[in-house]
């Protein structure tokens, strides 16, 4: 019988950091993910490690210092998964935030994020304004900037559990925990994955189920003594087409409701404009863009630049579900991005259950999850994941920058982007075995589709084209359809049923 120190359900960001920072740490960890990787709140962000300008209007200075702090070590961590970039703030006369209030913001958000690699915030000049090709000048007073950073931020939650695996995790998407009851070393957890069940014993377990996490409390034998009450606020987002000329900033848009909509360049091709702030009454899985929601994003771009979009000029929309903790917040975007740990002891073991966060702070979440474990008894090494790399920015002898053969120079460089470091693995594969440099689709040789299988644990299409890249946008539907096609193969082969 196989008995870890954890067993951690949920495969999103916190889950992630919380299976990397414990395994580097000496832990014997397993990770079970009812569905993919990152294939919830933790891919439906607005792909941003940023300290949150909007809350310090709020007062939550820690945990905008906090994430302020985490951006220059994501910098540092993940650079192939990072860009710093300037976001431009345009003030109009007679806004509900007057100039003076966001200037003085700004000032505040400097302080707190320190001395780092970014620039400082400050205006424009009269010259630099002029030359943003689709900002409307009607009534504006100025135009401020700040930084902030980009992020893939499902490829962030992947990278963090395969350098979790590399360290000893066994992580595995497609398992579902059905339920859980002590036992007489902590717990015995059972899953559900291939088509049977099998039992987990674990001395204690991490709750990082995002939007399912009172879910998973409540698939406890005898349940919790404590819990918190959640708040789903759904968060959608457009893309749209990339106008000519191309915007190369992204803008942070102040709305005369309060909320803040974010416009920002994407894969070179497209505008990312989002989010909302709404409450989600459904199943966090069912969360979609609504007419409404896409009509008040298309009316605040319309509002700030021109040309005017349309419903029409949407190529994709999403939504993804904040589990937050109900603070009693009157509006949902008033509720705290903070999060909670709450810890259960039960018989011989111990329940984490991370409520509220968000992108940016996963890994100091990770490192309260240890402390906390460590409170419980588990030998445990120091913290670690400030400045390890994570695998993609691993230079491997300049493989990652190697020319290989029969690919194309364009696809070794979206690889590059992609996956950073690990670009000298699928260059190496095709060099052992030219026949994996076959196209199943334009640009997709077939070595990539059989690493995205056995190294990422892609099993679907939708896997491999909405997470594990973003194909799904730049491919043509019959281009899509062979992917598609690929798959349904490979499983069809791994069953038997071919």
């Amino acid at each position: 019988m196989t008995r870890f120190d954890l067993v951690i359900v949920g495969g999103g960001i916190n889950g992630a950091a919380v299976a990397r920072d414990l395994a580097g740490r000496g832990a014997e960890v397993y990770l079970a993910e009812r569905a993919d990787y990152a294939g919830a709140t933790s891919s439906t962000s607005t792909k941003l490690i940023h300290g949150g300008l909007r809350y310090l209007e709020h007062y939550e200075f820690r945990l905008v210092r906090e994430a302020l702090a985490e951006r220059e070590v994501m910098l540092r961590i993940a650079p192939h998964l990072t860009a710093p970039l300037r976001f431009l703030v345009p003030l109009h006369a007679g806004a509900n935030r007057p100039p003076w209030l966001l200037w003085l913001g700004l000032r505040l958000y400097d302080h707190l994020a320190g001395r780092g690699r970014l620039a400082r915030s400050g205006a424009l000049s009269e010259r630099a304004v002029a030359a943003l090709p689709h900002l409307r000048r009607e009534r504006l007073a100025a135009v401020l900037h700040y930084p902030d950073c980009w992020v893939d931020d499902a490829r962030l939650t992947l990278e963090t559990l395969l350098d979790a695996r590399r360290r000893g995790a066994d992580i595995g998407n497609r398992r579902e925990v059905m339920a859980v009851r002590a036992d007489d070393g902590g717990f015995a957890v059972t899953v559900r994955a291939g088509g049977g069940e099998d039992t987990v014993h674990a001395r204690h377990l991490v709750n990082a189920a995002g939007p399912w996490v009172n879910t998973v409390l409540d698939r406890i034998a005898g349940g919790v003594p404590e819990r918190r009450p959640l708040r789903l606020v759904r968060g959608s987002h457009l893309v749209v087409p990339m106008p000519s000329p191309p915007e190369t900033d992204p803008y942070t848009l102040q709305m005369d409701d309060g909320r803040v909509v974010f416009v920002l360049p994407w894969l070179g091709r497209f505008l990312l404009i989002g989010t909302t702030d709404e409450p989600h009454d459904g199943r966090p899985e069912a969360a979609h863009c609504t007419a409404a929601e896409r009509d008040y994003l298309l009316a605040a771009y319309s509002r700030f630049f021109t040309p005017v979009i349309a419903a029409a000029d949407v190529v994709w929309s999403f939504a993804g579900v904040r589990p937050l903790i109900d603070d009693g917040a009157g509006e949902a975007a008033r509720v705290s991005r903070d999060y909670e740990l709450v810890v259960n002891r039960l018989g011989q073991g111990g329940v984490i259950t991370i409520y509220g966060g968000k992108l940016t702070t996963h890994r100091r979440v990770a490192e309260r999850v240890a402390t906390e474990l460590a409170r419980l008894g588990l030998q445990l090494g120091p913290a670690w994941t400030a400045s390890a790399l994570l695998p993609g920015a691993r230079a491997e002898a300049n493989e990652a920058a190697a020319v290989t053969r029969g690919v194309a120079p364009e696809v070794q460089r979206r690889w590059s982007q992609t996956y950073g470091a690990a670009t000298g693995d699928l260059c190496r594969r095709i060099s052992a075995t030219p026949a994996l440099a076959r196209e199943v689709a334009p640009g997709v040789p077939l070595a990539e589709l059989e690493r995205a299988v056995s190294v990422e644990d892609a099993r679907t299409a939708e896997d491999f084209l909405l997470r594990r890249t973003k194909l799904f946008l730049t491919l043509e539907p019959a281009e899509r359809t062979a992917i598609e096609r690929w798959f349904a193969g490979m499983v069809a082969r791994r069953t038997g049923t071919a």
